[in-house]
């Protein structure tokens, strides 16, 4: 064996990751996320690196890879699951009765803008680190989240119905307005902070309108 084989292999065994228990790994699984959130925010995407997670959380780099394959990936399930909070937020104000409908779906849709915008995830998240993360996930990570997209809004509409608001669009045709909506946040500078807020209001009563066409305010 020669010398760089056996320093080959050494180096292997020493980068090796340990095997963890069940317990073990959701608590690792647990405190990545909960430090994955807290460094993108810091320092965004493409700042952040697979070896300041690793720091964070107190496992090598390799053993990283046995929960994410990317940081990316890391990033990916933490947004997924932020959607699904917001999600259920905006599910939940349908159904606020004491609302005139258009106000209430009015309020819905800018509330859901306030929400991503006020998560610590978007404090450093923009519209090249949308498109770095898109080029960066796989095809089929990309449809699943497309055909989750689809989904809600089709759970949006029938739970919007059973309020008393009928809404007039289909899935799809609403998942691309949710979607306008919700992406604006990432060009808030260009648009002008100053009168972003403005803005996203009038967007979301004019699409709460069209949505509701045909049925008094």
């Amino acid at each position: 064996m020669t010398k760089k084989t056996i320093w080959s292999y050494r180096n292997e065994k020493r980068t090796m990751p340990k095997a963890f228990s069940d317990e073990e790994k959701a608590h690792i699984h647990a405190n990545l996320l909960v430090q994955g959130r807290r460094l993108f925010g810091l320092h965004g995407l493409r700042k952040t690196n697979v070896e300041d997670l690793t720091r964070a959380v107190g496992i090598s780099k390799g053993a990283f890879y046995l929960f994410y394959d990317s940081k990316e990936s890391l990033f990916f399930d933490i947004l997924e699951r932020f959607e699904a909070e917001y999600q259920a937020q905006m599910l939940a104000g349908l159904t606020e009765q004491a609302i005139p409908a258009r106000d209430r779906l009015a309020n819905v849709l800018r509330q859901a803008a306030t929400l991503w915008r006020s998560h610590p995830l978007f404090a450093q998240f923009g519209s090249d680190d949308m498109a770095y993360l898109t080029r960066k996930l796989s095809p089929a990570q990309i449809e699943a989240n497309q055909n989750s997209d689809v989904a809600f809004a089709a759970q949006f509409i029938t739970t919007a119905r059973a309020a008393g608001l009928p809404i007039s669009a289909d899935a799809q045709l609403l998942t691309g307005l949710l979607r306008a909506l919700v992406l604006l946040n990432l060009h808030e500078d260009e648009i002008g902070t100053a009168m972003f807020d403005a803005v996203m209001a009038v967007l979301a009563e004019q699409i709460a309108a069209y949505l509701l066409k045909g049925t008094t305010p």
